[in-house]
């Protein structure tokens, strides 16, 4: 009982912060120290920066892409087709062009490329996929990319073969092998994300596809689930508690334990890139700390020291970022430096390795929303991402570091649910799902 009684005082403390416009509590965050909101005058809102909403008019326009629109001639051909140019449209890479805009004719397994034609409907970069069954029962799915300015040829052609069931993570597949040979930078569609979502009085962990398919369960049902993360041999790990009783560390479907030495809840996990790591969020006596030792939960040793730390997150080259409590409220630390602007209430850092370099996101609580803004690892540079569109939380990021998945209580665009934005484009936002959650992850599918 006393360790829910600690994560009830917790989300209570949660709802006066950053998240108090979703009006959910979180386990996985610390709570704002006494008297660091509410009774504070507001912190200054201009050193978070302002979003240009004129940006998107002064940015340079994308290359025009089409994905030839070929008669299908089998679900996989359909899947294949749908998969690969909703991944190129979501990736902002690319103006994707409607079917609408192809040159007219009818296009079969077997129609030449008639690269003239497309250029001349303002075309500047042509893929073309398609998928055969093989007499093995399997499926080969083709995929070919031209630069319409570079003669008739094609500039790459990539073969993947797979089980029928196996078609979709495949076609993501392809669209990350296109995006490879278009951009120089391999795509990260190949990928899921994890959450942790409300069921009825419950709390569950949830998976999903990068383009907002296969939503499913990932904890057992009627016990609560939190702090979800992506751990040895992509296997999701989670906290959870049953009748009450503490939150301990377990893994899978079937929520395997595993031993975890210390007193208390946990309320937090993450792992190291390569997985040889594991940091734990343990609160014990009305306060928390982080934990790191290796990933079977031996030889940890605390490592925080500010009060009330959680949110552990690792980054490249062994760094380390959490959330902790502190005078100036809640904020972002990293290596044990704070590098969330003081005065505000942040949370829920994620680190994101973009084509220009390392950066780091958060949320900040802001009036009665909260937004999304990003720094470099020493709090410098910062930047917003969101701003004025409802309670916008929980960043994560893509395996190629292009994309950043968010949720969002937003009335604009379609409304509440999970958004993907390029980081390159902060006006190309999608909306993948109507779900709203926390506590996201994000991570590349175990190699095929």
């Amino acid at each position: 009982m006393k360790s829910w009684s600690i994560w009830l005082g917790f989300s209570c403390l949660l709802a006066a912060g950053a998240w108090a416009a979703r009006g959910g509590a979180d386990a996985e965050q610390a709570p704002a120290p006494s008297g660091a909101s509410g009774t504070t005058a507001a912190p200054d809102e201009s050193v978070l920066g302002t979003l240009d909403v004129n940006g998107s008019a002064n940015a340079a326009p994308l290359p025009k892409l089409a994905v030839m629109p070929l008669v299908t001639t089998s679900e996989a051909d359909t899947t294949l087709q749908l998969v690969v140019k909703k991944d190129l449209d979501l990736s902002g890479q690319f103006d994707v062009v409607d079917d609408s805009a192809a040159p007219s004719g009818l296009y079969v397994h077997d129609s030449p490329v008639d690269v003239a034609a497309w250029r001349g409907k303002g075309i500047s970069v042509l893929v073309r996929v398609l998928a055969n069954k093989l007499s093995s029962g399997k499926v080969e799915l083709l995929g070919s990319a031209y630069f319409l300015g570079r003669g008739q040829d094609p500039v790459f052609s990539n073969r993947i073969e797979t089980t029928s069931a196996g078609v979709r993570t495949a076609s993501h597949r392809m669209t990350d092998a296109l995006l490879g040979a278009l951009t120089g930078r391999p795509g990260g569609f190949a990928s899921h994300l994890v959450y942790c979502g409300r069921v009825a009085r419950n709390r569950q962990i949830f998976g999903i596809d990068a383009d907002g398919f296969n939503l499913h369960t990932v904890s057992p049902d009627g016990q609560t689930a939190i702090a979800p993360a992506f751990g040895p041999g992509g296997d999701v790990y989670y906290a959870l508690s049953s009748d009450m009783s503490p939150f301990r560390l377990v893994h899978g479907r079937g929520a395997a334990p595993v031993k975890v030495n210390l007193p208390g809840s946990v309320f937090g996990v993450a792992f190291s890139p390569d997985r040889a790591r594991m940091a734990l969020s343990v609160a014990a006596d009305g306060s928390s700390r982080i934990y790191v030792g290796g990933a079977d939960g031996s030889g940890l040793s605390a490592i925080s020291t500010a009060p009330l730390a959680n949110h552990p997150v690792f980054g490249p080259g062994g760094k380390m970022a959490y959330v902790a409590g502190g005078p100036a409220g809640q904020r972002v630390f990293i290596d044990g430096k704070p590098i969330s602007p003081a005065g505000f209430n942040a949370s829920a850092p994620t680190f994101c390795e973009t084509p220009e370099g390392l950066t780091v996101v958060f949320t900040v609580g802001v009036g009665n929303g909260a937004d999304l803004v990003a720094t470099d690892a020493r709090g410098g540079n910062i930047a917003r991402i969101t701003q004025n569109q409802g309670a916008n939380s929980y960043p994560a990021c893509s395996p190629d570091g292009r994309l950043l998945a968010f949720f969002s209580t937003r009335k604009s665009d379609k409304g509440p649910g999970l958004y993907i934005v390029p980081l390159s484009n902060l006006f190309r936002v999608r909306r993948i799902s109507s779900e709203l959650g926390d506590s996201l992850r994000w991570d590349a599918l175990p190699p095929s």
